[in-house]
């Protein structure tokens, strides 16, 4: 989108603060709290020259008619944190005739792309306040799995990317995993969770 600098978009979350910071530096990002229905409203006041929020839940709720104007972010500048959009169902062990159920609607191509996220998360150590977002994607028999990490002020940005077959892919996200570790992943993670505690815990210091 075209904005000016200085332009105040609202963005609550820092991951995606983050990636915004890295595209447009001159951009002022704050946050903005409330229901869906609040924060457009709260754009329509002129508090915001902009605001960002999930483009399938505004379609869903039936209100992009009424927004003038609306972008979809691509996702290179916009990468997602790990499992958006994917639904777990959680069952008892034992239970042959649940698994069956469950195993009923389970779809492929959204668990292996689940499944390399996840190794991913779990082998380069981040938590879940970890700045780091990765997201698999499919395309005819290849996946590509794209992560972005880095400080939440858009600067120190880590970002690479591996596209392996389908038939080759139960390691993916442990080696783009290691691939940035040896890129100086992990010391990136580390300094960017503690200027995020600074941020959003400053009366602990």
């Amino acid at each position: 989108a075209e904005y000016m600098g200085g332009a105040q978009l609202k963005k609550k979350k820092k991951k995606q603060r983050r990636r915004l910071m890295k595209q447009r530096p001159d951009l002022k990002v704050k946050d903005l709290r409330g229901n869906v229905n609040t924060r457009l409203r709260k754009l329509e006041e002129g508090q915001y020259d902009a605001i960002i929020l999930a483009w399938i839940g505004l379609n869903r709720l039936d209100l992009l008619k009424d927004i003038p104007f609306t972008q979809k972010l691509s996702l290179d500048m916009m990468i997602p944190p790990m499992g958006q959009a994917a639904l777990g169902i959680e069952i008892v062990s034992n239970n042959d005739k649940l698994r069956e159920i469950a195993m009923s609607l389970n779809d492929e191509e959204t668990f292996i792309c689940t499944k390399a996220e996840r190794d991913f998360i779990a082998q380069i150590g981040a938590g879940c306040s970890a700045p780091v977002a990765c997201n698999a994607t499919i395309n005819e028999g290849y996946i590509t799995l794209q992560s972005m990490i880095g400080y939440p002020d858009g600067t120190n940005i880590l970002q690479e990317s591996i596209t392996k077959s389908l038939d080759d892919c139960d390691n993916l996200g442990v080696e783009l995993a290691q691939k940035m570790i040896n890129k100086g992943a992990q010391g990136i993670l580390e300094n960017a969770e503690k200027i995020a505690f600074k941020d959003e815990m400053p009366q602990r210091l």
